[in-house]
């Protein structure tokens, strides 16, 4: 595909995004992600209808999703660089979605319209059908750099690292700005 041709694909999804956003890495970067993936991406942002930030798309070098071009990390706003939408509604939108994986940064910030760093809520979703070790949809919480990853049978977080377990609700009591 062309600039045209990305540029056509954004605006058949209602123009929510510029080609440059999608270029973390660069600029012709788009031309790295998987276009099917970027098709669902584009959907989901025009189904939840948030204004949304992409933090990071394809990375250079990496191995799984984002190097794949089957992930995006985000920032979802109910006011754009002024309050974000709950830690639930971000889980519960990209749940919902048919992503493969879907984690919850609790960790993360952003650069307010002040210029000041704010504390968010990050999110992970990729369409990686994995590498066979993980069983897929995969869903994981990140608290302080500690990933816990949930349980497909009883639905709390385990962290293998400090063997520690968690609740979504626990989680966002704690850890939520």
């Amino acid at each position: 595909m062309n600039r045209n041709d990305y540029l056509a694909l954004l605006d058949s999804y209602g123009g929510h995004f510029s080609i440059s956003e999608f270029e973390v890495q660069g600029p012709g970067t788009i031309g790295r992600m998987d276009i099917g993936f970027l098709r669902s991406f584009l959907a989901w942002r025009r189904w939840h209808g948030l204004p949304t930030m992409i933090s990071s798309a394809w990375r250079k070098g990496d191995p799984k999703s984002h190097g794949q071009g089957l992930a995006f990390d985000v920032l979802l706003f109910d006011q754009w660089l002024s309050s974000q939408v709950s830690e639930l509604q971000h889980w519960l939108l990209a749940t919902t979605w048919g992503f493969s994986g879907v984690g919850l940064y609790f960790d993360w910030n952003y650069t307010n319209k002040k210029g000041e760093k704010v504390p968010a809520i990050g999110l992970h979703v990729d369409g990686w059908p994995g590498n066979g070790r993980s069983r897929r949809p995969l869903r994981w919480l990140r608290i302080d750099g500690q990933y816990y990853y949930q349980s497909l049978t009883g639905g709390h977080f385990y962290c293998k690292s400090n063997k520690q377990s968690i609740t979504l609700d626990e989680a966002i009591r704690r850890y939520g700005p």
